[in-house]
């Protein structure tokens, strides 16, 4: 199928199956990446050209990587290392055998799995016949269909009514459920303000200056992955503006870290 597929182009049967599959469409064309009045790696705003491409509507959850797990047997970082970062007796700290598989007891289920690193997210998603997000593809996806939007339901400041951010600590980290809030304008889910979501590209602070106008992929080495989306315990409206930046080495796994998954067109 030609890569640069546009809204309307693909046929009712691939429609139908990945929106059965919990994706959506973002069609080809070129948007606006970056904000020169936010974070000082924000800058400079940029136009950018993506090929069409599917994006999970929602957050992967607890229910969908057990599934993972299930089927493979595969072992997360935290799992190996035998201990993870989470919060006890008042104060975030490494707790022996913290793990994913902590947090998700039936009743969360829908949340999203956290204490996952880059590297299982990866792996889940290979499993899954789709690939992480490059961040131009998040960001764009974040926008939704308007140019220019600060936040993905527009421009609105944020509040408990758009999402779960905000969050005091716990010893279950207060993620909410997948859905809880509105879709942004292509119909996504929790953007901003649940769980940080990995995305595939290295970090660099002055990649913007030296991006690719199509298709960018992020630096080829570096010591940091991307990180986008904000989280339950953001308390500055600045980190959950679509062009927030954030980075994370990839075998970290703490309890405000998740991912969704993207799939391209013609794969």
């Amino acid at each position: 199928m030609n890569a640069t597929v546009s809204e309307g182009m693909l046929s009712q049967e691939r429609y139908d199956s990945e929106q059965q599959a919990g994706m959506v469409l973002i069609p080809a064309g070129e948007f606006v990446m970056g904000s020169d009045s936010g974070g000082e790696f924000e800058s400079p705003v940029h136009s950018i050209y993506l090929d069409a491409y599917w994006i999970d509507e929602s957050l992967v959850t607890n229910k969908e990587f057990s599934l993972f797990v299930a089927a493979t047997g595969y072992v997360t970082d935290a799992e190996k290392a035998g201990k993870a970062l989470g919060y006890q007796d008042g104060k975030f700290s490494e707790i022996e055998a913290l793990n994913w598989k902590s947090y998700a007891v039936s009743s969360r289920d829908n949340h999203p799995v956290v204490l996952v690193s880059w590297n299982d997210a990866k792996q889940y998603a290979q499993w899954a016949g789709k690939r992480l997000l490059t961040e131009a593809e998040w960001e764009k996806a974040a926008r939704g269909s308007k140019k220019g939007l600060l936040y993905p339901w527009g421009d609105q400041q944020p509040d408990a009514s758009l999402s779960g951010a905000g969050q005091s600590p716990a010893e279950f980290p207060p993620t909410s459920q997948v859905k809880s809030f509105p879709a942004n304008q292509y119909g996504l889910f929790d953007m901003v303000g649940n769980v940080w979501q990995w995305c595939a590209d290295w970090y660099g602070e002055d990649y913007y200056q030296q991006t690719s106008a199509k298709n960018p992929a992020g630096p080829l080495e570096g010591e940091h992955k991307i990180r986008r989306g904000g989280s339950w315990n953001v308390i500055q409206n600045f980190r959950l503006r679509c062009a927030n930046r954030g980075a994370a080495a990839p075998e970290m796994a703490v309890p405000n870290m998740g991912f969704r998954c993207a799939k391209s067109v013609n794969s």
